[in-house]
């Protein structure tokens, strides 16, 4: 495999750090070894901080336990018309984008493990959101937010046959471990931290 080399700047929305990353109320990433027939357990860590430009920046930190994963810096931002500039993607855009690179992924993986021989694939997704947030007066505790459809389209070529190619797309979505974090009743497990003191949350 060629390796690649992005230019890469302090100005750049996404940029790769040459330091590691690290937690406060987490210890430190760590992969198990695993046997055959044992789960692989991935974790992305996500370090998030406001920029002093305020106005919705923020730049997030991402890390993982995968070995050579690198730290990754991300810039996100929210559109004009709720109080941003428009200069990076919005958290719901890195999220969507989030899920349908990871089906691409478990699609390229998969194909390869089992012989399939695509001559293209391209995904289309669009994600669907609400919220009762009206930009007016209204509490916060008045606010809430959902998730409502995710679809998504995928346009394969291939000569392999039609069965075999549909039996190996639901093998993909089963596989995909962000499309089964959003279509199943995934555990959130929210802890808050006040001036270094951890406080009951629950």
């Amino acid at each position: 495999m060629d390796p690649i080399q992005w230019e890469m700047s302090s100005s750049t929305i996404v940029r790769k750090l040459d330091e590691d990353a690290n937690q406060v109320t987490f210890p430190p990433p760590h992969l198990d070894k695993v046997k055959q027939g044992e789960l692989l357990k991935f974790h992305a860590h996500i370090n998030v901080e406001q920029m002093p430009e305020g106005h919705h920046l923020k730049k997030a930190t991402i890390f993982s336990n995968v070995p050579n994963g690198g730290t990754w810096e991300l810039i996100c931002d929210e559109g004009t018309a709720v109080g941003g500039r428009g200069s990076a993607p919005s958290p719901i855009m890195y999220f969507s984008a989030g899920l349908a690179l990871c089906m691409m992924s478990h699609i390229e993986m998969l194909a390869k493990l089992g012989g399939i021989k695509l001559k293209s694939v391209r995904l289309e997704q669009k994600t669907e959101f609400s919220t009762t947030l009206n930009f007016g007066g209204i509490k916060p505790e008045e606010v809430f937010g959902k998730g409502d459809r995710v679809e998504i389209h995928l346009i394969v070529e291939s000569d392999e046959p039609e069965e075999k190619l549909v039996k190996f797309m639901h093998c993909c979505r089963q596989a995909c471990m962000s499309l089964q974090t959003v279509s199943s009743a995934t555990p959130v497990d929210t802890q808050l931290f006040i001036n270094s003191k951890a406080i009951e949350f629950n």
